[in-house]
């Protein structure tokens, strides 16, 4: 029994391998064309090209893995199927669920090798290759945040933050007014100049204070020393407030939603955290998809495994544009959203293979 699952398994390997080194070829091509254009636009190097195209090599690995277990399942189990060697397997005591079990347990593992990746590579790789992006066309890569405006839930208080800029570098704010409201009701308001991170916490030195009461406010001036201020974020936040999505790892874009995650913004990000781990897992999608698909596939060739797995592929993104259109438009949950074209070909999949068990 042993043999005949490493039969198996040596049968998917080759296809898994190419597909992977191909599919991800594919998709690092597309962006060498944009790459081309900026390097003819601001005259960089080829070993700078070659740097910058390197760093997309972990983001595209993902989508071209996924997209390879489908191809090695149909084109290494069909080829099987092809010759009736699966027959054989079957007359020799391997039944489906034995069959399918080192497949399934190969597109497992592609989905987890894909979520380590999300989490820990891909982010470093793509704000690497951002900074260096901005860096080659001679802008400062740590350039100022302008019209600063964030909406958060610190505690009991809503806080409404309003800035003309907010400057990395110095780790300050310039022309400042945030807004406290307790259950939608404003509190107070604090007008300053600038705020500034001493490394510890906030501070301002020339503001105007508003403290509101049921049926009064009254003023308060600040034009010497200095006061803190409990703004429960630090400079590595606001950073991430500028910082895509997709360059994110999941831990700290589930953190950001968590902390600052307010409204429609919420909702487009937490399809975004939910797609990062959605892609991944359309490996082991594919593989119960592919299974019963290869099983079926009785003398047929190559092309015909190649023809499935591009009409499946175009069917996954289909669904996933649709699923990210509706969750972003709050029409459905951001998890049904994400996940909805791996729900449908998971149950595509096991229906075909409760018909080729039958």
């Amino acid at each position: 029994m042993k043999i005949l699952v490493r039969y198996v398994l040596k049968a998917i390997a080759a296809p898994l391998l190419g597909g992977m080194f191909t599919f991800t070829s594919v998709f690092l091509g597309a962006h060498l064309i944009s790459l081309m254009r900026m390097a003819e636009k601001y005259h960089l190097s080829v070993s700078y090209i070659l740097q910058l195209l390197s760093l997309m090599i972990p983001q595209n690995l993902t989508y071209g893995a996924s997209i390879s277990v489908l191809l090695a399942v149909l084109l290494g189990i069909g080829n099987l199927s092809s010759h009736s060697e699966t027959v054989a397997m079957r007359a020799g005591g391997l039944s489906y669920i034995k069959l399918a079990t080192p497949i399934l347990i190969v597109g497992l593992s592609v989905s987890i090798f894909g979520v380590v990746l999300n989490e820990y590579v891909v982010p470093i790789s793509l704000q690497t290759y951002e900074r260096l992006k901005v860096e080659a066309i001679s802008k400062e890569a740590s350039g100022t945040i302008y019209q600063f405006n964030k909406v958060f839930q610190d505690k009991d208080v809503e806080k409404l933050i309003y800035a003309d800029t907010y400057e990395p570098k110095g780790k300050q704010f310039r022309n400042l007014l945030i807004q406290e409201l307790v259950r939608g009701k404003l509190q107070r308001t604090i007008s300053a100049s600038a705020m500034y991170w001493d490394g510890k916490g906030w501070y301002f030195t020339q503001a105007q204070i508003y403290q509101y009461t049921n049926d009064s406010f009254f003023p308060i001036t600040v034009n010497k020393g200095r006061v803190n201020y409990d703004l429960n974020i630090t400079p590595k936040d606001i950073e991430q407030f500028n910082t895509d999505p997709e360059d994110q790892s999941i831990t700290e874009l589930h953190h950001y939603i968590e902390k600052f995650g307010h409204g429609v913004e919420r909702q487009q990000l937490l399809v975004d955290f939910h797609n990062k781990l959605a892609i991944p897992f359309a490996s082991l999608v594919f593989a119960i998809l592919g299974t019963p698909l290869a099983l079926r596939m009785q003398r047929r060739g190559n092309a015909a495994g190649f023809g499935l797995c591009i009409i499946y592929i175009i069917v996954w993104y289909a669904f996933m544009g649709i699923g990210g259109s509706l969750a972003r438009g709050g029409s459905i949950p951001a998890f049904l959203g994400a996940w909805l074209p791996n729900i449908v070909l998971t149950g595509y999949g096991l229906f075909v293979f409760v018909k080729v068990k039958s």
